[in-house]
């Protein structure tokens, strides 16, 4: 079954959470895209404009909209990854309120005890995102 995107849809029977999520991710995008293409267009960023105040609280808040759109979406990896709930929990609210650095250390980790291979997709879940 092809959806009018052309990715291959074969597992159709989606459970209602997995549709919450679509549309929280759905929306986090628009929501991010709209942010950066508003500030993009009304301050560009070259060339930089250091001295003014509004450039600089401009895409500042962009950026941190970035970033946690970004964060987000890797939240929802790790919290998926982890065996414990409450593990996936505390890891995701470490990314979100201490960085980068959090992000990188639950990488670590997860590459310690998993190996990169854990990193790919099974053959039967490639399917899914196969353009016909």
């Amino acid at each position: 079954m092809v959806n009018t995107s052309g990715i291959s849809n074969t597992g159709s029977n989606r459970s209602s959470l997995t549709w919450w999520f679509i549309i929280f991710y759905a929306i986090l995008l628009v929501f991010t895209a709209v942010t950066i293409t508003k500030t993009a267009s009304e301050n560009p960023l070259f060339p930089f404009q250091t001295e003014s105040l509004e450039w600089n609280s401009n895409w500042l808040i962009a950026t941190v909209i970035d970033y946690y759109g970004a964060c987000l979406c890797f939240c929802g990896i790790v919290f998926k990854s982890e065996s414990n709930w409450m593990y996936g929990s505390l890891w995701c609210l470490g990314c979100c309120l201490l960085g980068s650095p959090i992000c990188c250390l639950w990488m670590l980790i997860f590459l310690w005890k998993n190996g990169v291979d854990s990193l790919s997709l099974s053959p039967n879940r490639r399917s899914h995102y196969q353009l016909n």
